[in-house]
């Protein structure tokens, strides 16, 4: 496993800057707490507010490197599958073209008849 794909650096990236962002407001909410002589409503809301932000726009991005990367994925195992194309159509082809013997389509087992009613039971409604 050598070189690490560019994407799973920005991946790590994101996280890194997402932590060090939670961490730093953390400290500056704490440190306004301990600062004032009552709670001052305003810096916690607004970092609480920062916090889910943070959370937000960070987890957005990695959905979206995580697409990117999942995409790319598909992608290079179509482009695979592309460059072996002849081999592998041919195979199918080939093995939907035989047609199976007529001995082996007899031997299919049938659904069994519906079961009759028990006597003396009706309908329990009608139409």
């Amino acid at each position: 496993m050598g070189r690490t794909d560019p994407m799973i650096w920005v991946q790590r990236l994101v996280a890194g800057v997402f932590l060090v962002g939670l961490a730093a407001l953390v400290m500056a909410v704490v440190g306004l707490l301990r600062m004032s002589e009552g709670v001052p409503p305003l810096p916690v809301y607004a970092g609480v507010v920062g916090i889910a932000a943070l959370i937000l726009l960070a987890g957005a991005c990695l959905a979206l490197i995580s697409i990117a990367l999942s995409a790319r994925r598909g992608a290079e195992a179509l482009a695979r599958l592309a460059g072996q194309g002849g081999a592998a159509q041919r195979g199918v082809a080939a093995a939907a073209s035989r047609e199976a013997p007529k001995e082996a389509m007899a031997a299919v087992p049938v659904a069994p008849a519906r079961p009759l009613r028990a006597p003396g039971r009706g309908l329990v409604a009608e139409r």
